[in-house]
């Protein structure tokens, strides 16, 4: 059975003095909440909800939840999804029975759980048996279903900022090394808050070695030499789409050299390459188009040689084809085209003239002329149907090869693409 952490009075997560130092640490109320001014603000005056809080590792997702606990005044409970399933959510829903106000349900790693496990939180939610606080690092639309979703209000909580991380610090060595005097040694501040970059724990871990090692030394400062130590950067859902979609507008924006930063920031965190060059391939015909055709072609070689070679070497095609389509000229005139008529189709069904049906239908009047017959391969003759206006849905770009397409259609139907 899950543990119940609170008896309606007091905090969620009340730890042992003998725990972790971030843990010790860990905020009870709203006054020692740092960061998230706004987001904070906002839930402090709201009535109990459902919510489900989305942010990196270390923002202070699970202190949130205790002080809302906390808050709200309510029986609640402590699960993770990675170590728990839908026998210790059943068990805490029939606890909840026993609260005429219901109990709340914080539910860490909330992406973890599959559909069928999400699926057995609906209910509760819907009809106030359970408030329930979902934590996750994930995109939540993404990672949690839609009728789950429409119960809750998503929150997104940023890295903290510097001055957020050093309020931390501060508290780390009062609270956890206060007895030893210990300061920081010149430069040593900075560095550690871009080593922690943006994460609280990670912060306080990071300081935890360093003041440990000073005071095992008999030393007064926390010294920083040397390198930052390895960081082990999240790559989640936001940060896969938030970093392809840079990539992509870097490119769409002529910039080589930023495309290039993102595309070795997604290899670095281990991107699949593949994915990386199927998204170059729609690129250049969505952004590059019919200004350099070339484009596809060697987006689609670029495709078949990753799939092909792999990575440490697939690198080297994708950075061929990001140079390339970054530094080409670019029109997104055939995207803009296929949407103009796919809305028009949509509106209306588009029914084919007689004669260029299959088979010509017998009695008609018109006949297909076949163009290679005629002079320069082109003879005029209706395509469009007759209930619909001949309209020009492709506006070639004057760049690159397209300029030389607008001047060919322009003196083939002059009606239709004149300026």
């Amino acid at each position: 059975m899950p543990q119940n952490r609170s008896s309606g009075e007091g905090d969620l997560f009340e730890l042992p003095s003998d725990g972790p130092l971030a843990q010790k640490l860990r905020p009870a109320d709203w006054d020692e909440l740092v960061g998230h001014e706004n987001l904070l603000a906002r839930l402090k005056r709201l009535p109990p909800h459902s919510l489900i809080l989305s942010g990196p590792p270390g923002t202070g997702k699970t202190t949130i939840a205790g002080v809302l606990a906390s808050h709200w005044n309510r029986p609640s409970f402590f699960l993770s999804a990675v170590s728990c399933g839908v026998k210790e959510v059943r068990q805490v829903l029939e606890s909840s029975r026993n609260h005429p106000e219901g109990a709340l349900l914080f539910l860490d790693e909330i992406h973890r759980f599959n559909r069928a496990q999400q699926d057995s939180l609906l209910e509760s939610a819907e009809n106030g048996r359970i408030l329930l606080i979902g934590a996750t690092t994930e995109n939540p639309r993404f990672q949690v279903i839609g009728p789950l979703l429409s119960r809750c209000t998503v929150y997104y909580l940023e890295k903290l900022r510097k001055e957020d991380l050093t309020v931390i610090a501060g508290r780390v060595l009062e609270k956890g090394f206060g007895q030893h005097g210990l300061e920081f040694g010149e430069g040593a501040l900075e560095k550690i808050l871009e080593a922690a970059d943006g994460d609280g724990r990670r912060l306080i871990r990071i300081l935890e070695n360093l003041a440990t090692d000073a005071v095992f030394a008999d030393r007064k400062q926390i010294a920083f030499d040397g390198d930052l130590p390895e960081l082990s950067f999240s790559y989640g859902v936001d940060d896969h789409f938030d970093s392809i979609s840079a990539f992509i507008k870097s490119i769409r924006g002529s910039d080589p050299d930023a495309a290039l930063l993102y595309l070795a920031s997604m290899l670095q965190a281990g991107e699949d390459p593949v994915y990386i060059a199927r998204r170059l391939v729609i690129l250049a015909s969505e952004d590059v188009g019919n200004a350099s055709p070339t484009a596809l072609t060697l987006c689609v070689s670029v495709l078949e040689g990753v799939s092909k070679i792999g990575m440490p070497e697939a690198r080297i095609l994708l950075a061929q084809a990001v140079t390339f389509l970054a530094s080409s000229p670019k029109s997104n005139a055939t995207y803009l085209a296929i949407d103009r008529a796919m809305e028009v189709a949509s509106k209306k069904r588009v029914t084919v003239p007689p004669h260029l049906k299959n088979r010509t239908q017998p009695g008609s009047s018109v006949r297909y002329r076949y163009p290679h017959d005629y002079p320069g391969h082109f003879v005029e003759q209706r395509y469009f149907p007759e209930d619909l206006e001949e309209t020009a849905f492709y506006t070639p770009d004057p760049v690159g090869q397209e300029e030389r397409i607008a001047q060919k259609l322009k003196s083939l139907r002059p009606d239709r693409y004149s300026d």
